[in-house]
């Protein structure tokens, strides 16, 4: 087996530290209008099938406010992440520019995602939350503070260890 010489393993980290300056300074552009800490602006709404959801309600325990599109491929591939850390951790899910509610429930019949939806239809949610790209990740800790904020795919290990952080 060769072992790579000096110039490839410095031309390698060198590649690998662009790559990660430019997915960090992607993510911190796309978050600029978002808040990274502070309570989180209020939730008071209904869900898509007309139950009444209001943020100060999940205080006491951290809370995953997920924003995403049914038509944002990345948002597809964290599905299956954001249903499973529902089954532990309070979470509530925000979709964006999608339809009406007749057809969010539809894509959720058909996926099988078991999460709190609303519809932020005439995205107001989105824009108190400083939104730009989707998925957007809001952590917040038992007091309703914002602890995390997340641009764009993340790992269900990553995401459940930042909601198990801010109660520890």
């Amino acid at each position: 087996m060769k072992v790579p010489s000096r110039k490839t393993l410095k031309s390698w980290t060198l590649n690998i530290a662009l790559l990660l300056s430019v997915y960090f300074l992607v993510q911190a552009y796309q978050g600029r209008h978002a808040p990274h800490s502070g309570p989180a602006p209020v939730i008071q709404t209904v869900d898509i099938s007309g139950q009444h959801i209001e943020l100060k309600h999940y205080q006491g325990k951290p809370t995953l406010i997920y924003f995403w599109a049914t038509w944002c491929r990345v948002c597809n591939l964290a599905r299956a992440s954001i249903d499973n850390i529902a089954q532990d951790y309070s979470v509530i899910t925000i979709v964006s520019q999608s339809g009406d509610n007749e057809e969010i429930q539809t894509y959720q019949q058909q996926h099988q995602f078991d999460v709190t939806i609303i519809n932020d239809e005439q995205g107001q949610l989105s824009e108190a939350y400083g939104v730009q790209a989707f998925p957007s990740v809001f952590i917040l800790d038992s007091m309703g503070n914002i602890s995390d904020v997340e641009i764009g795919l993340s790992s269900e290990w990553g995401l459940r260890l930042r909601l198990w952080w801010p109660s520890w």
